[in-house]
Parts: C-alpha cells; sequence; structure tokens
C-alpha cells in the first residue's frame, strides 16, 4: 500500500527498565502504552503497532488523514515530555506492508531519519506530499531538524509547545532516565539545547509574515543571535 508512516522511538526506554523498581517500571510501561492507545482514539489513527519502545503508525494518502498523524504525534510529544517519556519521531510517505511484519520504503526511510535526529521532536521527510496544506502553529513548521549526520535540511518538523530549559532538563532525567546522583553527559546536554533552541527560534520567528513555511536565516541561531543583539546591545 502507499501512505503516510510514522515511527516514534521512546528515548531513554533502557535507561528507565536498568533504573526502575518492577512495580516502578510496569508503572512506567502502563503509562507508556495508555497514552500511545488513548490518543490513537482520540485522534482517529485506526491503525498502530507498539513493539517495545517504539510505536508504529500509518494513515491513508490524504491531506486529512496526515493532519491526524500530525495532531497525533504532536500530542505523543507534549504528553510524553510531561510524563518523562520523549519522543523522537519521523512522518514519511511511500509503500509499505502493514500487517505482522511491517516493512517497506517508507518504514526505512522513517528509520532513518528517526535514529538520525539529536533532539527531541518530529521531523517529515522534505518531500511529504500535502505538507502545504498543514504549514501553520501547532502543526507544521520549516526547520533544519539537527542531525548526527549528513545534509543540513530545511525540512517540516511538528510543532508542539517545548517546556522552559530548566524545567525541560528536569523531565529528561526524571524517573529513571538517569539515576540520582549520575552525571550527566554532552548526549544529553545536546538534545536538550537542540529541542531548547528549536523552540526559542519558534518565538522569535513568529512575528515574521514568512513564519512557519519558511525558515528565517542560515541557522535557528542567527535568528536568535539578531534578535538578543537588537534587543539587548542597540544593534540594527
Amino acid at each position: 500500500m502507499t501512505g503516510y508512516f510514522f515511527i516514534g522511538d521512546l528515548l531513554g526506554f533502557g535507561s528507565i527498565v536498568r533504573n526502575s523498581l518492577d512495580n516502578e517500571l510496569l508503572v512506567r510501561i502502563n503509562r507508556w502504552t495508555s497514552m500511545v492507545d488513548s490518543l490513537a482514539r482520540t485522534h482517529r489513527i485506526e491503525n498502530v503497532q507498539l513493539i517495545s519502545d517504539t510505536v508504529f503508525a500509518m494513515a491513508p494518502s490524504t491531506s486529512e488523514s496526515l493532519g491526524m498523524l500530525l495532531r497525533f504525534s504532536r500530542e505523543l510529544l507534549q504528553q510524553g515530555v510531561s510524563s518523562s517519556l520523549p519522543i523522537r519521531g519521523a512522518i514519511t510517505h511511500g509503500d509499505f506492508e502493514w500487517g505482522r511484519l511491517t516493512f517497506g520504503k517508507a518504514v526505512i526511510d522513517g528509520h532513518d531519519l528517526e535514529v538520525n535526529q539529536n533532539w527531541v521532536g518530529v521531523a517529515c521527510a522534505s518531500d511529504l506530499p500535502r505538507a502545504d496544506d498543514h504549514w501553520g502553529i501547532n502543526s507544521l513548521i520549516a526547520y533544519p531538524a539537527p542531525m548526527k549526520n549528513g545534509a543540513i535540511t530545511i525540512r517540516p518538523v511538528v510543532d508542539w509547545n517545548v517546556p522552559a530549559a530548566r524545567d525541560l532538563a528536569r523531565l529528561l532525567s526524571a524517573e529513571g532516565l538517569t539515576r540520582a546522583g549520575e552525571a550527566l553527559h554532552w548526549g544529553f546536554a545536546e538534545k536538550l539545547n537542540n529541542t531548547t533552541q528549536f523552540s526559542t527560534y519558534k518565538a522569535i520567528a513568529r512575528r515574521d509574515d514568512r513564519f512557519p513555511k519558511s525558515f528565517l536565516g542560515l541557522s535557528s541561531m542567527e535568528a536568535i543571535e539578531r534578535d538578543v543583539l537588537d534587543r539587548y546591545l542597540g544593534r540594527a
């Protein structure tokens, strides 16, 4: 079949398993599965698969179905982070087989895009069909989703309400994601900084009429730097 394919990974699942007592782990797993099932029902996503820390979802090749998938992924990001269940995901479009064994080009493309990202967020294929129907706050924003390697690409990414940096840091390290007294590493800091930078860029760019369909600047820091210098140092 041909359609939209979503893949989302629960970041830090291994740490949750290692750091939680048996009764705590059961609560966390139930929260994860219940959240996915509830959001799928709310947003009328009929085809969802949960495999450990990974969720697959698919939708037909219509603009309405893409909108449902975008709202599902947005709520998955927001509810997930608020429960210290952070998500990194991707949305692609193409051919795939859906069933006991789900496979195909859209699945491989989605997996490759998902694992290469270095933040908490959901990025879409740069050529996602019907993306033009969904540019907007609370939907899709043009942004260079931060990657671990490869070319810098402006692509549609799912807009979501990112908590303030201090709150985000706490949520990304709570409830088994780290151990008490554990030193935080640069991998954690990179995801935190990249996610917060997205939120800061978005807040500044909302004042421009070209946003959110057009990305402003060569990097997100260009808009942030210009705003800071203009506001506090009087630089034009």
